[in-house]
């Protein structure tokens, strides 16, 4: 097990650009309290020091009046999954050329059926002191022993621990497309970003993070416990009450 004291360390603390993408559907089969403004203004308060754009696509008029509402940047498309989530790197491609974005700024990608726990921002910022990839959802098909990864079952891959400030970070094979790495990483890694985008209707996030880490020896990590969850009835991460989190965020969301 290693410590964060052993892994790198930034120059200067970077700016996290939380890159959100919302469309008038929370998720699929999403809990209860899930809706989009909840999830966005959870989002929000764990995520208070980070500069938001978002990305609506295929949204009705009550997206937007959440970033009207909010005062967040951000542009209409019809893209679906996958055009959204390329659109997203033409985004950090031109605010990177531009000079409005530093290569080691922080990018979060950010689904609209996603909680948070307030302590998401910090435990981010420790993440990426590890791993070029991080992602702060504990996905609850890591712990399914019958759940089949690229030939292996879960329960035989290994894993390296990391022991961080807020808790263990273990290594991990793929997750969602809600994580955070850097614009250079980005930039440095785009070919294999948008080759699981092109062709089809939805991103293919697990594909995705199978190439990077076998073929770019990318890391990739997530906490446990996690400091986020999809919100999928059946793919809750494990040992948080994400209702109680919510349901916390609507008595702050009230007042706004």
């Amino acid at each position: 097990m290693r410590s964060v004291r052993d892994c790198r360390v930034f120059e200067n603390e970077p700016n996290i650009r939380v890159l959100y993408r919302m469309s008038s559907g929370c998720g699929r089969n999403p809990v209860s309290n899930f809706n989009n403004r909840l999830c966005f203004l959870n989002c929000q308060a764990a995520f208070p020091n980070s500069h938001f754009y978002a990305v609506l696509d295929n949204a009705d008029e009550s997206c937007e009046s959440i970033m009207e509402e909010t005062g967040t940047p951000y542009e209409m498309t019809n893209l679906g999954n996958a055009g959204a989530y390329t659109r997203s790197l033409d985004i950090i491609t031109e605010k990177s050329s531009n000079g409005e974005w530093n290569l080691n700024d922080i990018v979060y990608f950010a689904e609209n059926d996603y909680c948070h726990r307030p302590e998401a921002e910090d435990a981010l910022l420790e993440g990426m002191h590890i791993s070029d990839y991080v992602t702060l959802y504990d996905h609850p098909d890591k712990y399914d022993s019958e759940q089949i990864h690229y030939g292996m079952h879960y329960s035989d891959i290994k894993a390296k621990l990391y022991l961080g400030r807020s808790g263990y970070w273990r290594s991990t094979t793929s997750t969602c497309a809600t994580y955070g790495t850097t614009v250079n990483v980005l930039l440095e890694d785009m070919e294999i970003h948008r080759k699981f985008c092109e062709g089809w209707a939805t991103m293919q996030d697990c594909a995705m993070f199978h190439a990077l880490i076998e073929t770019r020896k990318r890391s990739l990590i997530s906490p446990m416990p996690g400091f986020a969850t999809h919100g999928e009835v059946n793919c809750l991460a494990p040992y948080i009450d994400w209702k109680r989190v919510l349901d916390e965020t609507r008595i702050v969301g009230e007042k706004i």
